[in-house]
């Protein structure tokens, strides 16, 4: 059996908005695990200008959690990431190692305000590429300017960014059109990661197999494949998605 790889968590306890305790990071793994994960990357949030806690203190937070996890499945990896909300200093703090990338390889994941422009999406992603990083947009959904516009996305896939959306868009009922239109970006190749971006055990838990199910049933094999297995690995080995 084939385990998926969760590339979006807030899973490292009271560090973010995500689990507040180790409590609820457990049963927040133990969820996950139900489900075929095998991997998850902790991806808490970074806000430039607005750092909740140093470094060293999250470093050993990664610890103690991946600690924890261990003890319980042996079969089961934490690796370190941060979502990083994309402003000036941001790049200079990763080629430092303030910040972490995902999973200590060049790929890198940013966050915007929903209503950014999109000319700040293309600067951002330029900007990445050029410091030798591999951008991945996370929750892509969220950004107006992107919002049924595929010409955009397509234009930000040949910068060199790449695309995540959340688990969450393909729970929808029937006439969900987020889910539809999620659907047609899985299809035309312009979705290239799915997250849960879980944060707690209730209505933001993990929920990556729901997204499986439903995408096994609307793609072919080999984009389903590619999606929810091929690009996980990829990026966890540091390699470039051609």
């Amino acid at each position: 059996m084939e385990h998926y790889i969760d590339i979006h968590s807030h899973i490292l306890p009271g560090v973010d908005d995500g689990a507040k305790d180790m409590e609820m990071t457990m049963a927040m793994i133990d969820l996950a695990y139900s489900q075929g994960v095998r991997v998850m990357i902790a991806t808490p949030h970074y806000y430039p200008g607005h750092v909740r806690h140093p470094k060293e203190y999250m470093d050993s937070v990664f610890q103690e959690t991946v600690s924890a996890v261990k003890e319980k499945y042996g079969d089961f990896t934490i690796l370190p990431g941060n979502e990083i909300y994309f402003r000036e200093g941001a790049l200079e703090k990763l080629q430092s190692k303030r910040l972490h990338s995902m999973a200590d390889t060049p790929y890198v994941l940013l966050e915007f305000s929903p209503g950014a422009q999109y000319k700040h999406l293309c600067g951002a992603v330029r900007k990445c590429v050029e410091c030798g990083f591999y951008p991945i947009l996370a929750h892509i959904e969220r950004y107006q300017c992107l919002w049924k516009n595929e010409k955009c996305i397509g234009e930000l896939v040949r910068m060199g960014a790449y695309m995540q959306v959340n688990a969450e868009n393909f729970t929808g009922g029937f006439f969900s059109a987020q889910r539809r239109w999620c659907l047609r970006l899985a299809r035309e190749g312009l979705m290239h990661f799915i997250g849960s971006d879980a944060h707690n055990t209730q209505e933001r838990r993990p929920n990556l197999n729901q997204a499986a199910d439903y995408l096994k049933e609307k793609l072919d094999e080999a984009a389903f494949r590619r999606i929810m297995f091929d690009n996980p690995a990829k990026l966890l080995r540091g390699e470039y998605l051609k």
